[in-house]
């Protein structure tokens, strides 16, 4: 045989054990969107949704659901602790509707942060104890900011050998940490630092997740598949008419600094990740629901129900194959396609 006709098998790379990775977004009492989604996640796949994955990543309420997946608190006791106690965490009041209730409702937190942390720091007592970090059952990176010193940091359990040094923090400390927001919670102090919300720098923290498992845990990105869970911010609409000459008053004015900060990062970060990841990355959000009184400390009845229902109709438009092909949950069931061809049972 010629050289001109002779034929060099090109060698295939390696099939690569894909990496799961669940990365979960900031947004105060909004988490009660993620948590429902969560919840019925576990229920779909019957086992600890923790153990679907090879990495959990969240900031503030995300770093929250987060660890609770960390330590395999099932998802649905986490929704009855939105419902029972989001009132006492953050406010039973509703979004003020006159121009001066609002400013009252502003001068709650110039003096020093507008709710005191007990209540959510009982909550987390009860659910996480005094366990660590190094206690957790599955890896997870929680960011933060060191306000001390102005600086990134991301809390991580001991899962590589350069992810090392927080194993002895107590996982409720970095849960308050990563949910301290700015004028609404006060600073944590862990060791000789305090710190302050992860969502300063990371509301999504898709791409510090992705940076762990790539820089960290010798991870290639084609292996990553990344399921990420946003708060119900996508297209966030400020209720109030937005001015050229705003002060701190109009940007302030019914959270809207902090919405915007948590819709557009996440907005951009998922850009970001549909470049990188391709169709390895599933992103699940809810638009914002105009009009309805939503808000970061939001608790009331109306906002439960609300949240409820964008969780509901997420659910209800679920892609169950690719979550069931991409990310093993539901593996275990029978998928729509098997249901449908499967003979209906006789009786006899």
């Amino acid at each position: 045989m010629s050289a001109s006709t002779t034929t060099h098998d090109t060698p295939r790379k390696p099939r690569l054990r894909p990496f799961r990775i669940l990365s979960l977004a900031g947004g105060g009492f909004l988490g009660l969107y993620t948590a429902k989604v969560l919840a019925e996640l576990e229920a779909l796949d019957g086992t600890p949704l923790g153990r679907r994955f090879d990495l959990l990543a969240g900031t503030s309420v995300g770093g929250i659901l987060a660890l609770a997946l960390a330590f395999e608190i099932p998802m649905a006791e986490v929704v009855r602790l939105f419902l029972d106690r989001g009132r006492e965490i953050f406010s039973a009041r509703g979004m003020p509707g006159t121009r001066v209730g609002r400013l009252l409702d502003l001068s709650r937190q110039v003096m020093g942060p507008k709710y005191s942390g007990r209540a959510l720091f009982k909550a987390l007592a009860q659910q996480l104890g005094e366990r660590t970090l190094g206690e957790a059952l599955h890896p997870v990176v929680i960011p933060a900011v060191d306000v001390s010193r102005s600086r990134t940091k991301v809390f991580k359990t001991p899962h590589a050998p350069a992810s090392r040094g927080d194993e002895a923090v107590r996982a409720m400390d970095v849960a308050m940490a990563t949910s301290a927001a700015p004028a609404y919670f006060p600073s944590v102090r862990i060791g000789e630092h305090l710190y302050a919300d992860g969502g300063l720098f990371a509301v999504a923290p898709d791409q510090v997740a992705l940076h762990e498992a790539e820089h960290f845990m010798g991870i290639r990105p084609r292996q990553v598949r990344m399921l990420s869970l946003g708060t119900a911010t996508r297209d966030y609409r400020p209720e109030t008419p937005v001015e050229a000459d705003d002060g701190a008053v109009g940007w302030l004015d019914g959270g809207r600094l902090l919405l915007t900060l948590v819709s557009v990062q996440q907005q951009h970060v998922e850009a970001m990740m549909e470049d990188r990841l391709g169709r390895r990355y599933l992103r699940l959000d809810a638009s914002w629901p105009q009009g309805r009184g939503l808000g970061i400390d939001i608790a009331t009845p109306e906002a439960v129900e609300v949240l409820t229902g964008l969780a509901e109709r997420t659910l209800a438009e679920l892609p169950l194959e690719t979550l069931r092909k991409r990310f093993r949950i539901g593996a275990g069931r029978p998928s729509r396609t098997d249901r449908a061809a499967a003979p209906a049972s006789q009786s006899t």
